[in-house]
């Protein structure tokens, strides 16, 4: 065995977090096209290797067309069970422990998806993951900038109220950033921070520093979704740095939708170096062909990032997580082992 054979041995075996990863980007082509057998949508495809052709794109607006195609397959609560069961399956076979995953209330809502069967969906989803994968989620439940009217503080309502599902973490905001700056959101986080949820909004994916400032300032930001444009303004890096605000960074996603020009200039070195906290995700990794331990390899294989840096690097989402206390000290002890 080689010595990098050895390595992708050892990532491949890592106990795993992981923070960012949306569940209706989780769609592999088979369970897509079996819930759209299921429920008669026409998908373009006779068969999932003919879908699978279609998991490609140019940019960013041709991802979200096919994202919001994948959508239209799920339809009721055992829609959504299956998804997420799909789900824990790939993460169990990656030695993922626990995952927050993010969910987008009213992408549903809006299709005339009953908010119950929704609800049920994802608590009956997470259950089994948990008994039969022993993987344990966390919701992150995501409001739409382009979707959602700000003043109906629709998905903190949700989240709020009687519908919501269980094991909820936090509040996201996600969708298209230019044009939909944090700022028109203080009020749902505010909300959402005063009940005990966790603000994880998307900022500095497609829109500079200024995005990342306001998710801090307007919104209490925890984390940042993406975050990697923060290196253009150093004042914000140290900012970032000094208060160990931690960054989600998805190197494949980034590169899938030309926001760099390929894997080897993707900035992952650069935050590292920064000394930001880094935590390695993989954003929708159906649509993108990853998986978090490919990720991993990534990072060690293009950017030479080391043994230690990448299980740091999981302490480090295991810090930033959302995980209750106990969750977090048997995957700290599982770590501990490596």
């Amino acid at each position: 065995m080689t010595r990098e054979d050895d390595v992708a041995t050892w990532i491949a075996a890592l106990p795993k977090v992981e923070l960012h990863l949306h569940l209706e980007g989780s769609l592999r082509p088979a369970t897509l096209f079996r819930l759209a057998e299921r429920n008669g949508v026409d998908v373009g495809a006779t068969s999932a290797d003919e879908l699978a052709e279609r998991y490609t794109f140019n940019n960013f607006g041709d991802f979200a067309a096919l994202f919001f195609a994948g959508l239209s397959v799920l339809r009721t609560a055992d829609d959504f069970t299956d998804a997420v069961v799909a789900l824990a399956a790939e993460l169990a076979e990656q030695n993922v422990r626990y995952a927050e995953v993010t969910t987008t209330p009213i992408n549903h809502h809006r299709r005339g998806v009953a908010l119950e069967e929704y609800r049920d969906g994802l608590d009956e989803g997470r259950r089994r993951a948990r008994d039969e994968f022993g993987v344990e989620l966390g919701w992150v439940c995501d409001i739409s900038r382009e979707s959602e009217d700000p003043a109906s503080e629709f998905t903190v309502g949700f989240l709020l109220g009687a519908q919501a599902p269980d094991g909820v973490v936090g509040l996201g905001l996600g969708g298209v950033e230019d044009g939909f700056p944090p700022e028109l959101f203080a009020s749902s986080f505010a909300r959402a921070r005063a009940n005990g949820l966790a603000a994880l909004p998307h900022a500095g994916e497609t829109v500079g520093p200024g995005s990342i400032w306001g998710a801090v300032r307007a919104l209490g930001a925890a984390r940042i979704g993406h975050g990697i444009r923060c290196l253009e303004d150093p004042a914000l890096v140290e900012h970032l740095a000094t208060h160990r605000i931690p960054l989600e960074v998805a190197v494949t996603s980034n590169t899938r939708l030309k926001l760099v020009d390929g894997v080897d200039q993707h900035p992952l070195t650069a935050l590292l170096d920064a000394g930001l906290v880094v935590t390695l995700n993989t954003d929708d990794p159906a649509y993108f062909r990853t998986t978090l331990t490919e990720e991993l390899q990534l990072a060690h294989r293009v950017h030479g990032v080391g043994r230690q840096t990448l299980l740091d690097m999981q302490l480090a989402a295991l810090r930033a997580s959302c995980a209750d206390s106990a969750t977090k000290s048997r995957i700290r002890d599982a770590l501990a082992a490596v």
